[in-house]
C-alpha cells in the first residue's frame, strides 16, 4: 500500500529560461559522471515554501510597532507572485544541475513523468509546489498532489493532524533543560539584537537616543514580554514564549519585506538594510534552535517525515514498491513542499548544521534540503545537500547562473565517509536511531 498518493492532482505548464545551452549541459554531465564514477538515481527535495505575506493580519502586527506595517497584495500567509517567481528561478537552476549530474535531460519533457511533487495543504505550499514544478519542468505535465486546502497533513504536521500523541510534560522538560532551567536566559543572550529590533519597531533606529516607549494604547514592547515555557498548540507540545519567540516572528516579517522586493522605505520603515537583517535573523534561528531542534520536540514533529523520506530512498534503490514511500517506483525527483519547521526538525534528527550567506542554520523562503541517492555498481549511498538563495539574490530576484549560484553546502553527517557520502545502509541506520516509532504513521 502506498501513502501520499494523489488526492488532488494538477498539471502545470509554463516556459522558463535555462541558463546554459543543451550542448554545455550535456558536456558537463558527461564529464561529471566520468569523474565521479557514480550515477545519481533519485533526489528527494524537502523545500520550504516561497516568499509569503506575514501570517498575522496588520491590526495584530500594528500592536507591536509605532508605525503601521506595510499592506500586502495577498491574504495573510499566502505565497506572493514574486515568491512564485523566485521559486521558478531556483527550480530552473536545479534543472541545470540535475542535468549536469546526469539525472534529467537538460531540456524538454522526457523526464516529466518521473517528477513528483507533494505539497502540504496550505495555499502557500500548494502554490509553491506548482512554481517549483514549472521551474523544473517548463511546459510539461507534472503530477502535483496535496490534501484539500486547509486539511492537516500528517506528513508535515502529525500532531495537528491528530495521528500521533506526544507527552506535553516531556516536551516542557526538554525545553527547560535546553535553557538550563531559566526561560529568561535566551532573551538575555540576545538582548543586544532584541534591543535593535525594538528600536526599529519604535521607529528610532537611526537615532537611538530619540527612542520612546511604544504608545500607551499599544501592547507591551517585545523586550518587555516576560519569558515563560508554556503549552504549545498545533504541532508544538511546548513553547518558549517571550521576547525571543516574538522577535523571531518580527525578524522573519522583515525578511519577507526584503525578499518581496518592497521599496526600501517599507522594509522596517526604511531602517533595515541587508547588514541589519543578517543580525536580526539570528533571533529567528536562535528561537528555532530551541523550539524545533530540541531533540524530543524534533522527534515528535519530524520522525514521520524523515522516516517516509528514508522509505522513498529505499524504494529508489530497490526498484520495488515500499510501503510508506512517497511517489511511485522509478521516480527521479520527488519534491516535498513544506515549512521551515519541517527543515529544522529533520535537520535536528540528522544532527546536521550549515552556515550559508553569513547565517547558521537559517531556513529562508525557498530553502531546500536535497537527499541524493547515488549508485556505484551494486551499492548505494546518500548525500544531503542544503541550498538557499542569498539575501541579495532574493532582494533583486537575480537570475541564478554559474556565475551567480545559490549558496549550497554538504552538511556533515555522523554516517559520512571519506567520500562525503553515507552508505544507504548507514543512512537508514542513522534515521532509525534518530526517530521514535510511536511518532511514525
Amino acid at each position: 500500500m502506498k501513502l501520499f498518493r494523489p488526492s488532488i492532482s494538477a498539471c502545470v505548464a509554463l516556459l522558463c529560461v535555462l541558463w546554459q545551452s543543451p550542448a554545455e549541459i550535456s558536456a558537463q554531465a558527461t564529464k561529471s559522471a566520468a569523474r565521479s564514477g557514480d550515477t545519481l538515481k533519485l533526489v528527494v527535495i524537502l523545500s520550504r515554501h516561497g516568499v509569503r505575506s506575514p501570517t498575522q493580519a496588520n491590526p495584530q502586527l500594528d500592536l507591536l510597532s509605532v508605525k503601521p506595517w506595510p499592506k500586502w497584495t495577498v491574504a495573510p500567509g499566502e505565497l506572493t507572485p514574486r515568491g512564485a517567481l523566485l521559486l521558478r528561478q531556483f527550480a530552473g537552476w536545479e534543472r541545470t544541475q540535475l542535468a549536469v549530474q546526469g539525472l534529467l535531460q537538460p531540456q524538454g519533457c522526457a523526464d516529466a513523468d518521473q517528477v513528483y511533487v507533494y505539497a502540504d495543504s496550505d495555499q502557500r505550499t500548494i502554490a509553491s509546489g506548482h512554481a517549483l514544478a514549472e521551474g523544473l519542468m517548463p511546459g510539461c505535465t507534472v503530477r502535483i498532489d496535496s490534501l484539500p486546502q486547509g486539511t492537516e497533513n500528517a506528513l508535515f504536521h502529525p500532531l495537528a493532524a491528530k495521528v500521533i500523541q506526544g507527552n506535553a510534560q516531556l516536551a516542557a522538560d526538554a525545553l527547560r533543560e535546553r535553557v538550563h532551567g531559566d526561560p529568561t536566559a535566551p532573551a538575555r543572550e540576545h538582548q543586544a539584537t532584541l534591543d535593535e529590533l525594538q528600536r526599529i519597531l519604535n521607529h528610532c533606529a537611526a537615532v537611538p537616543s530619540s527612542c520612546t516607549k511604544v504608545p500607551a494604547e499599544k501592547a507591551t514592547s517585545v523586550t518587555g514580554i516576560v519569558p515563560a515555557i508554556t503549552s504549545g498548540k498545533g504541532d508544538h507540545l511546548a513553547d518558549l514564549r517571550g521576547p525571543l519567540s516574538v522577535g523571531s516572528s518580527m525578524s522573519e516579517n522583515l525578511l519577507l519585506e526584503y525578499a518581496e522586493g518592497l521599496p526600501a522605505d517599507q522594509v522596517g520603515w526604511g531602517q533595515v538594510q541587508e547588514q541589519q537583517l543578517q543580525r536580526l535573523l539570528s533571533l529567528h534561528t536562535a528561537y528555532f534552535d530551541l523550539a524545533h531542534r530540541t531533540p524530543y520536540l524534533a522527534q515528535v514533529e519530524a520522525s514521520n517525515l524523515l522516516d517516509h523520506i528514508r522509505r522513498t530512498l529505499e524504494q529508489g534503490a530497490t526498484g520495488k514498491g515500499i510501503d510508506g514511500a512517497i511517489g511511485s517506483v522509478g521516480e527521479k525527483v520527488v519534491i516535498l513542499t513544506g515549512h521551515d519547521t519541517n527543515l529544522a526538525g529533520v535537520a535536528s534528527l540528522l544532527g546536521i548544521h550549515w552556515n550559508l550567506d553569513g547565517r547558521r542554520d537559517d531556513t529562508p523562503p525557498g530553502a531546500e534540503m536535497a537527499f541524493e541517492l547515488w549508485q556505484r555498481g551494486d551499492t548505494y549511498s546518500v548525500r544531503v545537500r542544503y541550498s538557499l538563495q542569498t539575501l541579495t539574490q532574493l532582494r533583486a530576484a537575480q537570475p541564478l547562473t554559474a556565475a551567480n549560484k545559490p549558496a549550497s553546502e554538504l552538511p556533515e553527517m555522523f554516517c559520512k565517509d571519506a567520500t562525503g557520502q553515507c552508505s544507504l545502509a548507514a543512512f537508514e541506520q542513522l534515521v532509525q536511531q534518530a526517530v521514535r516509532p510511536e511518532f511514525i504513521r
